[in-house]
């Protein structure tokens, strides 16, 4: 049995549970005996370090996914700048996503509750656009995006941009 999926808002509190969400995106492809890289490796990251770093700020909305109360899950966006910029960067005024799931948790409908979840928290607040990269090969992630809406926009280095117009 998979046990009660509830959703609430991420808030400053969950700083720690997004930066393990994080390194579960990161590290999407890794085996299950591999560890997750660690926070303090992520925000040496670059541009991966910009989706947790100073997580809180004007602007941040996220939601948590938690199973029996315990977290399972995440999905957040933030906006970022050209010189702060997300992978899949289209502008300020467009939030980039960050979404991951628990390795253990996994296909069990979490994920894409997270991201419909988000997808209103983002129409609450008016935002027109969102934003996300998903790495080549991650087909399972590309499909969860694909039937929320997102759209192609560009290819980057290893992975693909995709956009929600809202």
């Amino acid at each position: 049995m998979p046990g009660e999926i509830t959703l609430r808002r991420a808030t400053i509190d969950d700083y720690a549970f997004l930066g393990a969400m994080l390194a579960e995106a990161a590290a999407w492809s890794r085996s299950p005996e591999e560890a997750p890289p660690t926070l303090d490796e992520l925000l040496e990251w670059g541009p991966t370090a910009h989706y947790i770093a100073g997580w809180g700020r004007d602007g941040d909305e996220g939601v948590i996914a938690e199973v029996d109360g315990t977290p399972a899950g995440a999905c957040w966006y933030r906006h970022f700048t050209a010189e702060q910029p997300c992978y899949g960067f289209l502008g300020p005024d467009v939030p980039g996503i960050s979404l991951a799931v628990c390795q253990e948790r996994r296909r069990r409908g979490i994920g894409q509750r997270l991201l419909a979840a988000l997808v209103e928290v983002a129409r609450d607040h008016c935002v027109a656009t969102l934003s996300l990269s998903v790495e080549a090969g991650n087909d399972r992630a590309r499909r969860l995006y694909d039937r929320a809406g997102f759209v192609f926009v560009a290819p980057e280095e290893a992975s693909l941009t995709l956009r929600l117009d809202l």
